[in-house]
Parts: structure tokens; sequence; C-alpha cells
């Protein structure tokens, strides 16, 4: 149960540095970058849904449906692919592809950077020095602005920095969460721990968990914030997914092995303790992003 954040691997040849951040942040908001200038970053990452936007599928441009639920964006220098199918390597590759995804932002890269040549001209020299706007610009700004958008001061590490008392619902679910189910050595817990431990709550690899083929484990930080859920967003609420895992779920020869031992009829989880389950989970929510419902600025360490 490590809530200890290794030191990730930042890229070497780029510094986070004020001035890049900020004109990050300014084309992740830019709706210039789509083909037809009403679609930007920001409208599929809302900041106070832990840059999500609460929709099952994510909209394109022409109000196009997507063939995906959209990620958060969070605490990504810890990751090594991208996307729900991992397609994408490093964050400088992750960033172009919306732009030009058809489903997505429709534009290309050559119109983006003649746009924003005539348009932020000033702010690209002052973030990487005199010369024209470039692709490889576009990708170095947007990757130092995501870098930056971090959650590590939840409920829960409050609690175990000792600022803050767990409820006894929540310490039960944390129990669960974090108790492998073998019954032979009288352990019942929940197993979650397998795909969603560590500081981020994920392992960041693919397993398939029973909805039909391997997607990227989520990090289940901000999860009250991030629904609905699942790569398809099938599940609408917290307690849907909670009697997924809970109950039978079908067999596969990919099914993930820590799933695929429980029983067929599944955990069979009491209504109390797939309700200590959620409490704790809310406990993973970082103000930073909601707070009684009012979004909150994020701050920046480059700023």
């Amino acid at each position: 149960m490590s809530r200890r954040f290794s030191i990730p691997l930042l890229p070497r040849d780029t510094p986070l540095i004020t001035e890049r951040v900020t004109l990050g942040e300014k084309l992740f908001h830019d709706k210039s970058l789509s083909k037809n200038g009403t679609i930007s970053c920001a409208s599929c990452h809302h900041q106070d849904k832990a840059f999500t936007d609460g929709l099952t599928l994510s909209k394109g441009i022409n109000e196009q449906s997507g063939d995906r639920n959209s990620m958060p964006l969070f605490n990504l220098a810890w990751k090594s692919s991208f996307f729900w199918d991992g397609r994408a390597k490093s964050l400088r590759d992750q960033v172009l592809q919306p732009i030009e995804d058809h489903l997505e932002m429709a534009s290309d890269l050559r119109t983006v950077v003649a746009t924003l040549e005539k348009s932020s001209r000033p702010q690209f020299d002052k973030a990487f020095g005199p010369g024209p706007v470039t692709e490889e610009k576009i990708t170095l700004a947007l990757e130092n602005f995501l870098l930056t958008l971090t959650s590590y001061n939840s409920k829960f590490d409050q609690a175990m920095s000792g600022k803050a008392e767990l409820t006894s619902s929540e310490k039960r679910g944390m129990e669960l969460f974090f108790t492998e189910y073998k019954p032979r050595s009288n352990q019942y817990g929940a197993d979650c721990f397998h795909c969603h431990g560590g500081a981020n709550f994920s392992d960041h690899q693919f397993h398939d968990n029973g909805l039909g083929g391997k997607f990227s484990t989520p990090s289940l930080r901000n999860l009250v914030l991030t629904g609905p859920y699942m790569h398809d967003g099938r599940f609408k609420t917290l307690e849907e997914v909670i009697a997924h895992y809970s109950g039978s779920i079908e067999r596969t020869s990919t099914l993930d092995p820590n799933l695929a031992k429980h029983p067929k009829l599944g955990l069979q989880l009491s209504n109390e303790d797939q309700a200590a389950l959620i409490a704790f989970l809310k406990t993973l929510t970082d103000p930073k992003y909601h707070d009684s419902g009012i979004p909150k600025k994020v701050t920046h360490p480059a700023n």
C-alpha cells in the first residue's frame, strides 16, 4: 500500500519553465487548433471534472461522438503510455493526435502551425526564443503544461500523513480495497490493489476486466469527478462499477487472473461492504479540482 510517489522520468531535453507552461495552457484552451474553430483540448478535459468531460463518449467537432470515454489528465509524468489502448508511448506523441483525428479536432498540423504563426508568434518567441512556430514547439509547450497537472492531496493522503481521520466506513473500505480475496487464508477482501495499487492507484498496465478487450488501468484518484466509467463510459455511477466487480464476470481467455480466480458468481460483497468501498474511493478526491462543487484554479509548480 505504497503512498509515496516515485521520482518521475521527466524529459531531459527540455526543462519545465514558466513561459512554456503558460503557452501550453493557452494552447490547451485554444479552439483554433480545431478545423472549424469550435473546440479545444479543454472541451473534452474540464478542470472541475479532473480534466474529463462527464460524457459517456467524448464529442468532437460538429458534435460527433467519439468511440472512447475521456481520460483524466493528472500525474501524467508517471505514465509511459497514453490513450485507453496505449498507442501513444509519450506525451509528445499523444498531444498531437487529437488535433488531426477526424472524430476529434479534425484539423491538420500545417494549418495549425500557420494559424499560430499569425496569432501567437510573440508567445512562442517568449517560450522558445526567436524563430517560427513549429509542430515541435507546439508539442513541447503542451507537454510542459500537462506535466504540471498533479494530484496528491486527497483526504486519504491527509489521513496517511496523520492530518485527517478516516471514518469507520472509509477504513472498512480501505481494508477491503487492499486485502486479497483468498478464502483458504480466511481473507475476503475485494482485490482492488492488484491493478490499482501504489501512489497513483494504478499499475498503468493493460487488463481485461470482463468488458471485452484489454485497456489501460486508470488512476482511481478523483474518481468521484470522472464518471461515467470504463473505456466506453458504460457505468454511470460508482455503485454500478462496484457491482460489476462484486458480481459474476464473463469468463474469457484473456480475463485478468486476479478476477478469474474469483468464484463464478463473483465476490458477492454485502451492500454494506460495497458502500464502504465507495466511501473509501471518495476519499481519493483532491480539493484542488473539486470542493463542495466549486471548481478551484489549478496552480502549477512552474508558475
